[in-house]
């Protein structure tokens, strides 16, 4: 409080002396006027010259609070700062004009003194302002030693377009004396080579020149370039993915500026550092709009469960939720850390809510009947699972206990409390699985589909959808954890692609699938497959990431290719050949038809499974698991390997995976 006082205190001082100054300034720019005209020993003889003087002075201390010429600071005198000077002083002068023409109709006046009057209190009140910011900034001198002498411990970048975005950050930069930036240049392909400058910053060639450009500033003035900093916020993903390609090859990193909105000065907090671009930024596609309406009528004054939020998934499930204003949220994971994370998050964010957290493994059938019991959830979202691919394989009977007998307590719950809509979240990996992960979720959608198509009271929705980016165990932090190691970053196969999505905007299309077609019937036993787009070569992946770090690949950071893992595709589907006959798509997602299996024959097999399970006997329970699986194929061999090829040449020949990073 007391500092704010002082603040205060300071801040009503400064804008006093700034006052006095510019009141003075119209009394000696008065005298000064009558001076020219009549001399100096001319002055005490003018009729009254002392009392015009200070008319005219109270006349402009009166304009110049109207006009609030000392609420800018003149730390930042700009422009607009002496168009005001300039319309106060000209108002003042006419107006004192008027004056001395309707008391005595200009009797003695000089019609000179009204042209020296304006000049003079403009250079008074604007001269002094434009000085004190170029002492504050190192003077003429130090202008012009700053474009070129690098501060200490500044990293030197090159900025890319020149544009008003570009000015604000030039000058915002030179302007901070604790930036940790040095400015080396411009980049821009539509200007000639030296014929323009931005700040004093000079045009140094275009996009194709920047590896000369970084290597002439290198060898001739001892300057190591960095960075390339994009001034663009409006550029395309294609032409970003240009951008970051013919950095990377200079040894750049790219990087977006921030939007500097107030080009006329700068803010002494503001964040200079360039932000680094994201992957997304690259991969992504256009932005997925909600069907506000839908999603709200699904989620609004509604009790929510949602399993396995401490997940990527799930967390995000919640924020997104959250937002949909539910009458009671119930949070479950096994995981305290991440459920104590997400809890935490979403009460700062939506302190309005009620949130209930609890730790739960779905495993624990007694634990799952309870929860329901007790809170009795409207909607159910089930994305607790075990997803890690080599994990699951070197843990088959855990992954069956969660993945299928979890979702079958979660799902038997869901009907014996009467929720009215249970959701599971799958993967495109339970497509012709050739791994456990993929078959339990197989399995898991299979008896959801069953109970789907029985008049239990409670729909049953599966949404299933392929790789999310930064997701737990997902390649992008390996891949950026081997990149910050100095590498090699490790691919599988150098034909390998996967689907991706961002996080969020997979959970927005999870939403809209799941929030459609509630009161039909046509939907029912079918499974929602979200539009995915193009799939991307894994070892595009890798090189974009190298490239975003500033390194070149193969060259400076190695890519290795260490063969697939224990069930693992080249490519994976988001439908079976079978289910796509039927495939019904609509604006973000396809309604597919896969077989479906009688609820009490997939029960039995199911108990059978729980039952080998119970007994530790994990063969029997892989065998149940491939009755309940046929399409389930675990061989891993040459020629399985040498089909997945063929099928990657077929749907994407190499000039098309050439390019999918670059498309993406």
């Amino acid at each position: 409080m007391i500092k704010k006082l002082v603040t205060h205190s300071q801040a009503r001082l400064k804008r006093s002396m700034g006052t006095f100054h510019d009141v003075l300034m119209a009394a000696l720019s008065f005298l000064a006027a009558n001076f020219v005209v009549t001399g100096l020993t001319g002055i005490p003889v003018v009729s009254g010259v002392f009392e015009k003087a200070a008319l005219f002075t109270c006349l402009c201390a009166g304009i110049f609070y109207a006009f609030e010429l000392n609420r800018g600071s003149w730390r930042y005198a700009s422009i607009p700062d002496i168009l005001a000077i300039v319309k106060s002083a000209s108002l003042a002068v006419l107006v004192y004009v008027l004056m001395i023409f309707s008391y005595s109709r200009g009797a003695g006046f000089s019609r000179l003194i009204p042209v020296l009057l304006w000049f003079f209190l403009v250079l008074a009140l604007a001269g002094p302002r434009v000085f004190y910011r170029l002492v504050r900034e190192g003077g003429w001198i130090g202008l012009v030693r700053e474009s070129n002498r690098i501060r200490p411990g500044a990293k030197s970048i090159l900025v890319y377009k020149a544009n008003d975005i570009a000015d604000a950050y030039v000058r915002a930069v030179k302007s901070r004396r604790d930036a940790k930036i040095h400015i080396a240049g411009i980049i821009d392909e539509k200007a000639i080579k030296g014929t323009r400058t931005i700040q004093g910053q000079k045009i140094l060639g275009g996009l194709r020149d920047i590896a000369e450009v970084v290597s002439d500033l290198s060898e001739n003035h001892g300057i190591a370039i960095v960075e390339l900093a994009v001034a663009d916020h409006g550029l395309d993903k294609k032409s970003l993915s240009e951008l970051v390609t013919l950095a990377g090859d200079a040894g750049l990193r790219v990087s977006h500026i921030p939007d500097i909105v107030n080009t006329t000065g700068t803010n002494p907090a503001m964040n200079l550092e360039p932000q680094p671009i994201e992957l997304t930024d690259l991969l992504g596609r256009p932005e997925i709009k909600y069907n506000f309406i839908e999603v709200t009528r699904f989620i609004d004054g509604k009790t929510i469960l949602l399993t396995g939020a401490g997940g990527s998934i799930g967390s995000e499930l919640a924020r997104q939720i959250a937002t949909f204003n539910p009458r009671r949220l119930i949070i479950a994971d096994m995981s305290e850390h991440f459920l104590y994370t997400i809890d935490m998050e979403l009460r700062e964010r939506f302190p309005n809510l009620e949130i209930i957290a609890r730790i739960a493994d779905i495993r624990d059938e007694r634990r799952i009947d309870s929860l329901f019991e007790k809170y009795k959830p409207d909607v159910v979202f089930h994305a607790a699972a075990i997803k890690h691919v080599p994990l699951a394989e070197q843990n088959i009977a855990e992954t069956i206990k969660t993945n299928v007998l979890g979702t079958r307590n979660c799902a038997l719950a869901a009907i014996k409390h009467k929720a009215s809509v249970f959701v599971m979240i799958s993967t495109d990996k339970a497509v012709n699985p050739t791994n456990v992960m993929g078959a339990t979720k197989r399995a898991a959608e299979t008896y959801c589909q069953a109970l789907d198509l029985q008049d239990h009271g409670t729909r049953f929705k599966t949404v299933r959808f392929g790789n999310v980016l930064g997701s737990n165990g997902s390649v992008v932090p390996r891949f950026a954890a081997q990149i910050a190691k100095g590498g090699p970053v490790t691919v599988t196969h150098p034909n390998i692609v996967r689907y991706f999505m961002t996080i969020p905007e997979a959970v927005r299309l999870v939403l809209q699938a799941s929030s459609m077609g509630m009161t039909s019937n046509e939907q029912r036993g079918k499974i929602l497959v979200l539009d995915m787009g193009e799939p991307v070569r894994i070892a595009d992946l890798a090189e974009r990431m190298i490239r975003l770090a500033g390194y070149k690949p193969n060259i400076e950071i190695k890519i290795e290719y260490v063969g697939l893992r224990p069930g693992e595709k080249l490519f994976e589907e988001l439908f079976d050949a079978r289910e796509v006959q039927n495939a019904e798509q609509h604006a973000s997602y396809f309604v597919a038809s896969p077989r479906v299996v009688e609820q009490e024959a997939f029960e039995k097999i199911v108990r059978d499974m729980a039952f080998a399970i119970e007994s530790e006997n994990v063969t029997a329970a892989l065998s149940r698991l491939r009755f309940a699986v046929p399409e389930y194929d675990d061989k891993n061999g040459v020629e399985k390997i040498d089909r997945f090829e063929q099928k990657v040449a077929r749907l994407y020949p190499s000039k098309a995976l050439s390019s999918i990073g670059a498309r993406a």
